[in-house]
C-alpha cells in the first residue's frame, strides 16, 4: 500500500517542473483580469464634459427666451396694442375724408351742372343769332320782321357748399404751440 500511495501524489520532482508553468499561466490569466479603464474613464469624462457643457447652452437659450418673451409681454404687446388704437383712429380719419371727398364731389357735380345751364342760357351762340337779326341786310334778315324779344336774364342764386371748417374744425393746440414755438 505504501507504493500505492506514493503513485497517487506526485513525485516532487514533476511539480517543480510544472511550477514555472503554472506560474506563466496564472501570470496569463491575471492579465485578463487585470483592466486599464485609465482609457474608458477619460471617454466617459470627456462625453460627460461634453454634455454638461450642452446643457448649459441650452440653459442660456432657455433664459434667453423666457427674456424675450417676458419682453414681448411686459413691452411689445402694449406698444403693438396702443399703435393699433392709434390705427383705428387714422381709420376712421380716413372714413371722415372719404365722406367729406364724396361731399365735394356732389358740389364740383351741383357746380358744374349751374355752369352748363348758365352756358346753354346765356350763350354767345344766343349773341350772334340776336346780331344777326338786329342786322338789317336782307340776306340775314328772316323773310318777316321780328320784334326782339326782351331777354330775361334769371338772377343768379349761389347754391349752398359745404365748408372746411365742418370737417375739419380748427384746433387750439396747433393755434397755440405756433405761438409758442415763435416766441
Amino acid at each position: 500500500m505504501a507504493e500505492e500511495s506514493q503513485q497517487k501524489q506526485s513525485p516532487p520532482e514533476k511539480t517543480e517542473e510544472m511550477l514555472p508553468v503554472l506560474e506563466q499561466t496564472c501570470a496569463d490569466y491575471s492579465q485578463y483580469l487585470d483592466v486599464n479603464t485609465d482609457k474608458e474613464r477619460k471617454m466617459i469624462e470627456d462625453s460627460i464634459e461634453e454634455m454638461l457643457t450642452h446643457l448649459d447652452e441650452f440653459c442660456g437659450v432657455v433664459d434667453m427666451v423666457r427674456s424675450e418673451s417676458n419682453l414681448a409681454l411686459n413691452k411689445t404687446l402694449p406698444e403693438l396694442y396702443e399703435r393699433s388704437l392709434e390705427i383705428r383712429k387714422t381709420y376712421e380719419r380716413i372714413d371722415q375724408l372719404e365722406a367729406f371727398v364724396n361731399v365735394v364731389r356732389r358740389n364740383v357735380n351741383m357746380m358744374e351742372e349751374l355752369v352748363n345751364q348758365a352756358e346753354r342760357d346765356y350763350s354767345s351762340l344766343n349773341s350772334i343769332k340776336s346780331l344777326f337779326t338786329n342786322i338789317k341786310m336782307p340776306i340775314f334778315a328772316p323773310k318777316k320782321p321780328v320784334a326782339p324779344k326782351p331777354e330775361v336774364r334769371k338772377k343768379f342764386v349761389p347754391p349752398e357748399i359745404f365748408k372746411t371748417d365742418d370737417f375739419f374744425p380748427p384746433k387750439e393746440d396747433t393755434k397755440t404751440s405756433t405761438v409758442t414755438e415763435e416766441r
